[in-house]
């Protein structure tokens, strides 16, 4: 790809005064492409406020724990050691927006290695033209960014140790000891960030089983040595569920149980669900290169590597649907994740004749920025909820990623924030997330709920006892949940509602009740309860 060709992919007209030449290299054009949407997603990350699950992650990432219910530890770990520098706050995206530069570049340096320095510039372009990888995975506080990285990791540490570098005459015979040592420790990492790290193990003896004479690897010392490394990179994850009655395990392995009738047409529905939000310009892409390995066969190693490692996620999330309803589309990311390589080499080779992947590159970049310009100008705005007035609110689509400034403002107003100031209590742990970022320390925060989730771990249920108790919660549920609150608070006095909103709107309307003196611990989360009967304590570290 020249560099007339990287301008026609991207649709941007190269810096004044840059010469021709200097984008010819295939290693300073995939370092553009990586640099230009940086740029955009700061942007973005500066404009859209924290979601649901970042709020709540920042907020429970406060406390430094070897492990935590929801997911393994990484991006907890993330936020609080970056937030000395960054703060509790947007800024805490900082650290993953720097880590998807580096999985875009382990992914150039992925797919050169088997197909070519050009394939990999159309990886890297086909990955940051993906919804999913391009927005969330790439800059919010979640634990897909390190997933993503640590998995592109190990994918290029069995590419170094299996294959020579593209066009070589002749791939390895044998992984080293090193690679296998690489692969184990990038492994370990991808499953401290994602349970789902456990699939690519999945993918990967496949490929040692499926692949003409790679079997001869299990006969060797390097996959078990890996494998101890793997475990012990997660000893503090064992650890944590040890403590506490497995939970996390039990939480996450729950998820995806088996709980409805056959459903015949949910794959369909979780393949479509997939294809949205990797972006359907790309998830056609990708699917087409998975084909085109398929035929190939396992003797067409490279290709066969890709796909295998991308099997297990995909099937198993697009096959789950089948009996289970509670599944989400961008749990099988992590396989569509390991076919960017695939999409990369035939984008490549078509382009050296045709016309197509250069027209793709650049109706696929113009869809994106203005799709994604059109969600950040609405996430900053809300200029849907209030243009769709009679749909309500609710009908703006990023209305989850409101802050909820208001709510420190209300209560410093009122006094209740001097001092120690009374704990503050939601009714949803996904509220209390919101409630912890917009607060920022100046009150503890705590939930009243079965499902308190990671609140369920964070201190000692007893310190809240002859205390009162700050009680905010969205419209109706305070009302709904009165009778199972009453006899926990010695009385609950109603206060004035706080208005939450953009641009001096109203989009959110909080009601507050005050509890007084709370009467005995609330009701543990299920999780939490298991802990305890078994001995461990979910405020422990």
């Amino acid at each position: 790809m020249a560099a007339t060709d990287l301008t026609t992919c991207t649709g941007a007209p190269l810096p004044v005064g840059m010469r021709p030449g200097a984008l010819s290299r295939p290693e300073a054009q995939a370092a553009a492409i990586i640099a230009a949407f940086l740029v955009l997603r700061c942007a973005a990350a500066a404009l859209i406020g924290l979601g649901i699950d970042e709020s709540y992650s920042v907020s429970v990432a406060r406390a430094l724990h070897l492990s935590y219910f929801d997911h393994p530890p990484l991006q907890y770990w993330m936020v609080h050691a970056a937030a000395p520098i960054v703060g509790w706050g947007q800024a805490s995206r900082i650290p993953f927006l720097l880590l998807f530069v580096g999985t875009c570049w382990l992914m150039f340096l992925l797919t050169r290695r088997l197909f070519g320095a050009r394939a990999g510039v159309w990886a890297v372009l086909a990955l940051n033209l993906s919804g999913f990888f391009t927005l969330a995975a790439a800059s919010w506080v979640l634990p897909d960014g390190p997933l993503d990285f640590w998995l592109t990791g190990a994918g290029l540490a069995l590419a170094w140790g299996w294959f020579e570098p593209a066009a070589a005459p002749a791939d390895k015979p044998a992984a080293p000891l090193g690679a296998w040592l690489a692969v184990g420790a990038c492994i370990g990492l991808a499953a401290l960030s994602k349970y789902q790290a456990a699939l690519f193990c999945l993918g990967l003896l496949a490929f040692v089983l499926t692949a003409p004479g790679r079997w001869r690897e299990l006969t060797r010392r390097g996959p078990y040595l890996a494998a101890a490394l793997t475990l012990l990179v997660l000893a503090p994850v064992m650890v944590w569920n040890a403590r506490h009655g497995w939970a996390s395990f039990a939480f996450q392995g729950g998820r995806g149980a088996p709980n409805h009738r056959l459903d015949l047409s949910a794959p369909l529905v979780a393949l479509a669900g997939q294809a949205g939000v990797l972006a359907p310009w790309v998830f056609v892409v990708l699917a087409a290169a998975a084909v085109g390995a398929l035929k190939a066969g396992p003797r067409d190693q490279r290709r066969w590597l890709c796909l295998m490692l991308a099997a297990p996620p995909i099937c198993v999330f697009t096959l789950a649907p089948l009996m289970a309803k509670h599944t989400l589309p961008h749990w099988a990311s992590p396989g569509w994740l390991m076919l960017f390589p695939l999409a990369g080499e035939r984008l490549a080779a078509a382009a050296e004749t045709r016309a197509w992947p250069r027209i793709w590159a650049g109706a696929s970049a113009a869809a994106l920025v203005l799709l994604g310009g059109l969600f950040t100008w609405d996430a900053s705005s809300g200029w849907i909820g209030a243009s769709l007035t009679s749909l309500g609110s609710r009908s703006d689509p990023t209305l989850e990623t409101l802050a909820w400034t208001q709510v420190r403002e209300a209560l410093g107003a009122r006094g209740l924030l001097r001092g120690e100031a009374s704990p503050v209590a939601a009714l949803r742990w996904n509220d209390a997330g919101k409630l912890a970022i917009a607060l920022g320390g100046l009150a503890p925060v705590t939930v009243l709920s079965p499902d308190a989730r990671e609140f369920a771990y964070q201190g000692d249920p007893g310190r809240l006892v002859g205390r009162d108790v700050l009680i905010v919660a969205r419209p109706g549920a305070l009302d709904e949940s009165m009778d199972d609150l009453r006899p926990y608070f010695r009385s609950i006095t109603p206060l004035a509602p706080i208005s939450v909103g953009r641009r001096g709107r109203t989009e959110i309307r909080l009601n507050v009740a005050m509890g007084h003196a709370m009467l005995r611990p609330y009701l543990e989360g299920d999780w939490a309860r298991a802990a305890r009967s078994r001995g461990g304590a979910p405020a422990s570290p």
